[in-house]
């Protein structure tokens, strides 16, 4: 029996939009499931890179790279070929660089600073590093103004290749990004961005102690 999927079911609502049917598996072997499916993770994947959106966050500890000749570890001078003391992999499922580098996850607003990322690897002199990314969520925990957004741009990007209908997916493609002189940021889209931003600031922390900020160093 097919697994439903909330990915999928986003997957419909935009297929919906432009009257092409539906899917009952990601992996079915259909044509339209083969149209779908890359085109809805691509735009997903870019949509969430354009945002540090709040439910698409996860902080991880970073696993620490063996210090070999094989890794560019230098055993004579106790440091990898580049001149840093530690090497950390950093998640594979995550979307684009790191949004913070921590060496305290309970301080997201002391990021580390001094670090290099080469490779996919971590470079630092620290003992232990986290790091905050974007990561792909589940479509339960999104926020509704990209919920939106995200509907709208895959029904414009799946339009012309289902229906072939260029007239609606440019119809819809303004409504999802706006005009072109936004660059894919106004509309449905700009207006999760704005929705997000309002969120930040809300949560940002409106005042420090420097005592105690003092002893939790």
């Amino acid at each position: 029996m097919a697994i439903i999927t909330n990915h999928m079911k986003v997957m419909n609502s935009a297929l919906g939009k432009i009257g092409g049917g539906a899917i009952m598996a990601e992996d079915e072997d259909t044509e339209l499931a083969a149209q779908v499916v890359p085109t809805y993770y691509s735009r997903l994947k870019s949509l969430l890179g354009m945002c540090e959106w709040s439910f698409a966050g996860r902080t991880y500890k970073l696993d620490a790279i063996a210090k070999v000749a094989e890794n560019d570890y230098d055993t004579a001078s106790m440091i990898f070929n580049n001149g840093w003391r530690q090497a950390f992999s950093l998640p594979g499922t995550r979307i684009g660089l790191p949004r913070k580098v921590l060496t305290d996850p309970r301080r997201p607003n002391d990021p580390l600073r001094e670090y290099l990322i080469e490779g996919g690897v971590l470079y630092a002199d620290r003992e232990q590093v986290w790091a905050t990314v974007t990561v792909m969520p589940d479509p339960t925990v999104w926020d509704p103004q990209f919920n939106l957004a995200a509907e709208a741009i895959v029904a414009a990007d799946l339009c012309v290749p289902v229906t072939h209908d260029a007239n609606l997916a440019k119809d819809l493609r303004q409504v999802a990004e706006g005009s072109a002189q936004e660059n894919g940021r106004g509309g449905l889209v700009g207006r999760a961005i704005t929705s997000e931003a309002i969120k930040a600031r809300t949560a940002a922390p409106l005042w420090r102690d420097p005592l105690t900020d003092a002893r939790l160093r």
